[in-house]
């Protein structure tokens, strides 16, 4: 392992105490394999934040890299993945600043990459940050026909899908290695999403190549956990958009049949549900995100506007249509929980 180069990557955007207890845990992982280069990336935050890390980041074992501008998670760790393919690294680690990992989750996840030459991208298994229960710990896998992530319940569900299906898994956001050779191939992260639905781009992509993403059962992170009603508003516009660039980009040739209207259809749905929910001002961003979607407007989130009328009245009159569905069950972004 010691002529591994690893580099782990992890982004900073106005939360300098969180970013700093995370770096606090990895000193000892740092410790343990000393062929791994940490590299932080303040992503346009406030100045004082950025002062607190620079006055309190050790540089002997941490490069600290000021960016003006906050370029999503995309952007921000495109410049980690554009670095350890010039530098030639073999693995590039996307770690949030609100994990806690454990000491041997990086032996962990390179020990599963050396026993599966193809495995292109592994993520330990994710735990909320209490550890009352999982936050998409096990992956998932893309249903094509019903436009749906379906996040794995178990460990028995996730080994299954391993042993038959392996190019079917997809991996959480949150803390995943990828080979540096893969990432050559795929390109780097979709900087038209910005941040979310980026792990089921990526993951898709790998597949496309013939790579594998797998989940490495015995390396455990725990990661903070959010209320889905208490999400700030340019994450339900990102989800919305994101979710619709997602499936057009990637669904199969057999699904394809009048697909932009059935996601359209499928997103307006989805936005009068939060309203039933009186969540009117994340609705509003919602259905400005699926706005964006329509006309092609990408990357960073701008909310300082609303969806136009035209879009509002179809709102009002698909959810007369669909009456008696808006008083069944919800149907709400297929990445509801948020996982970076």
């Amino acid at each position: 392992m010691s002529q591994t180069k690893i580099l782990i990557s992890i982004l900073n955007w106005n939360k300098a105490d969180v970013t700093l207890a995370c770096l606090a845990a990895l000193r000892e992982i740092k410790n343990r394999v000393n062929s791994a280069d940490i590299l932080l990336i303040d992503n346009g935050s406030t100045l004082s934040e950025y002062e607190k890390l620079r006055q309190q980041v050790d540089p002997s074992w941490v490069e600290l890299l000021r960016l003006e501008k906050n370029l999503g998670f995309t952007g921000g760790h495109n410049v980690s993945i554009k670095i350890a393919i010039e530098k030639q690294y073999d693995y590039v680690w996307l770690l949030n600043n609100d994990a806690i990992v454990q000491a041997d989750v990086l032996d962990k996840l390179l020990a599963e990459m050396s026993a599966n030459e193809r495995c292109g991208a592994v993520s330990p298994v994710i735990y909320a940050e209490e550890d009352t229960g999982h936050l998409n710990g096990w992956g998932a896998t893309h249903d094509w026909r019903a436009r749906d992530t379906q996040w794995l319940p178990s460990a028995a569900a996730s080994l299954r899908l391993h042993e038959t299906h392996p190019e079917r898994v997809c991996l959480a956001g949150t803390a995943v290695m990828f080979r540096v050779a893969a990432l050559r191939e795929t390109g780097l992260l979709d900087d038209r999403l910005f941040a979310y639905f980026d792990d089921n781009d990526i993951g898709t992509r790998l597949a496309h190549h013939g790579w594998f993403c797998r989940v490495a059962f015995d390396a455990k992170i725990l990661h903070e956990s959010r209320e889905f009603a208490k999400q700030p508003q340019y994450f339900f516009y990102l989800m919305f958009r994101n979710e619709l660039i997602f499936w057009h980009t990637h669904m199969p040739k057999q699904f394809r049949k009048l697909l932009w209207l059935k996601l359209i259809n499928q997103s307006v749905f989805n936005v009068s549900r939060l309203r039933q929910r009186g969540m009117q001002s994340q609705a509003d961003a919602a259905l400005l995100g699926t706005w964006d979607f329509i006309r092609k407007k990408y990357g960073a989130p701008d909310l300082k506007r609303r969806a136009p009328v035209l879009l509002r009245v179809l709102e009002r009159m698909l959810a007369r249509l669909h009456k008696k569905q808006l008083s069944g069950t919800a149907v709400l972004p297929t990445s509801a929980i948020e996982t970076e």
